[in-house]
C-alpha cells in the first residue's frame, strides 16, 4: 500500500464507493504532479490536507445533521419519527395571537425519517357533510424533508401530492416546541379571501 492510496482517509470522510473512487484518482494524480519537488513524506501530508479540506460527504437525501455547537443535530432527532396531528390554528403575524381554525382538526400524521424522507395525511373536521368521493377537508403528500435551522424552518419538498397543482413545491414550515415538547409548524403568512393576513400552525404531538 503507497501513501497516498491511503484507505483511511476515505473511511474517515465517510465516502462512498464511488466517491472514494474519485477520491484515490485525484490523490494519485496529485501525487504525480507534487513527486519530483517534495519527499514522500510531504506528499501524503499535502494530500491528506487537500483531501479534507476539499471533499466533503454526499448528503442527497439526508437532512441536515450536523452544526459547531451540536445544536443541528439535536434538532434533527428530536424532529425524526411519527407525530398525530391534534389542532389547527390561524396566527396574527402581527400580534402572534392565535386562534381556533375555522375547521378544526380531526386527524393526521407526520412521518419524519432519518434518510430524510416525509409523509403528510391531514384530516379536518367536518368531512362526514362533503359529498361522496370528495377529498374536502383532507390533504396528504409525500417526499423528503430539509432543516434549515438558521431560518427556523423545515422545507417539505412535495414529489406526489393528492392535490396534483402542488407536485414539485418547497414548502416551509416554521417550527416552534411547546414546554410539553409538542410541535407546531407554521405556514408562510398570506393574504385571505377575507382580506386578513394570517398563517396555518398545525400542532402535533409525538407519538412514542
Amino acid at each position: 500500500m503507497n501513501s497516498i492510496g491511503k484507505p483511511s482517509i476515505a473511511r474517515r470522510l465517510g465516502l462512498g464507493p464511488r466517491d472514494a473512487i474519485v477520491l484515490t484518482v485525484a490523490m494519485a494524480l496529485l501525487g504525480t504532479l507534487v513527486a519530483h519537488a517534495d519527499p514522500p513524506a510531504k506528499q501524503a501530508s499535502i494530500v491528506e490536507r487537500m483531501a479534507a479540506a476539499q471533499v466533503r460527504p454526499r448528503a442527497d437525501h439526508a437532512p441536515q445533521t450536523a452544526a459547531a455547537d451540536g445544536s443541528t443535530t439535536s434538532l434533527t432527532s428530536r424532529l425524526i419519527g411519527t407525530w398525530k396531528l391534534i389542532a389547527i390554528r390561524d396566527r396574527d403575524p402581527a400580534t402572534g395571537t392565535e386562534t381556533p381554525a375555522a375547521r378544526a382538526a380531526e386527524d393526521g400524521q407526520l412521518i419524519y425519517t432519518s434518510n430524510g424522507r416525509l409523509s403528510v395525511q391531514i384530516v379536518r373536521k367536518g368531512r362526514e357533510t362533503a359529498p361522496k368521493g370528495s377529498a374536502d377537508g383532507f390533504s396528504s403528500y409525500f417526499g423528503r424533508w430539509e432543516l434549515l435551522a438558521s431560518e427556523g424552518c423545515v422545507v417539505h419538498h412535495q414529489d406526489g401530492n393528492l392535490n396534483y397543482a402542488q407536485i414539485g413545491r418547497a414548502a416551509r414550515r416554521y417550527y416552534s416546541f411547546d414546554a410539553e415538547g409538542r410541535l407546531s409548524l407554521a405556514t408562510p403568512s398570506a393574504k385571505r379571501d377575507d382580506g386578513r393576513v394570517m398563517s396555518t400552525v398545525f400542532v402535533w404531538e409525538k407519538i412514542p
